[in-house]
């Protein structure tokens, strides 16, 4: 079975403990876990240190053909990172990071792009061998050519590619929220939900990629998906293992597919 996690970058280096503790689980359990990171913060240290200055539109950072270098180079770094921190904590990790798995579509906004397709075929190959696969959320277009990508979206057409039974997003938040200010947390909810409150504008910026990932995903047919705060060992152990009866839930918003249409 397969299994995609995306480490939001948000969590800029914490959750590593939670992580692979899960990872583990999963790959005792004979599950072929595909690990996909953000790296917001990293790409906003390394961009202010050279001067570079880029605003985010509707959660996504518009880059440009002079900063794209920058955003690959931050990412990359951010990969081998975390597969060190994971190798540390007993994880066999398979860094693919040169930009070919992921196939990227220009969109008409310089080097912002989106994801056009998942070459499966090196991912596949990494799980058959007993390794995690880790992604960077940015590709390549047909001539080779880098954009930045969204990581949950990245992630969602990763579990889509896969078949994964199951999406797993991390963040710093327990949840998707209905009212964050209020803390009312949807711990579960449908599309038809999530879809009413993007309409009426319910989510910050930075959530509305996530909540569009989460719908294109369900709609795919990956049959559970999942945000949950990735400091949280036990949360996003019952998040990625199923395992709700040796975790119970006190968190995070799970949405079920079994009652949406695949498009």
């Amino acid at each position: 079975m397969n299994v995609v996690v995306k480490l939001g970058g948000s969590l800029d280096g914490q959750g590593t403990e939670a992580l692979a503790a899960a990872l583990h689980g999963a790959l005792v359990r004979g599950w072929n876990p595909i690990l996909v990171h953000g790296g917001g913060p990293a790409i906003t240290r390394r961009l202010t240190a050279y001067g570079i200055q880029l605003p985010f539109i509707r959660g996504l950072r518009a880059t440009t053909v002079e900063a794209i270098d920058h955003v690959v180079a931050a990412l990359q770094i951010c990969n081998s990172e975390l597969a060190d921190a994971l190798s540390g904590e007993g994880i066999p990790v398979s860094p693919l990071t040169d930009g070919w798995t992921i196939q990227a579509r220009d969109i008409g906004a310089e080097r912002t792009g989106d994801v056009a397709g998942i070459d499966s075929s090196r991912v596949r190959e990494a799980c058959r061998h007993g390794f995690v696969p880790l992604l960077t959320p940015f590709g390549r277009d047909s001539e080779g050519a880098f954009y930045n990508l969204n990581a949950d979206a990245v992630a969602a057409h990763v579990a889509q590619t896969m078949n994964a039974a199951r999406l797993v997003f991390l963040t710093d938040v327990a949840g998707v929220y209905r009212n964050y200010e209020t803390g009312e947390l949807l711990m579960d909810t449908t599309a038809a939900e999530l879809e009413d409150l993007l309409l009426a504008g319910s989510f910050t910026a930075g959530m509305i990629p996530k909540v569009n990932a989460m719908l294109y995903a369900a709609r795919q047919g990956v049959g559970e998906v999942w945000v949950v705060d990735g400091h949280d060992k036990e949360s996003v152990s019952a998040a990625v293992l199923d395992d709700a009866a040796n975790c119970p839930r006190r968190t995070g918003t799970r949405l079920l597919a079994t009652v949406i249409q695949k498009e």
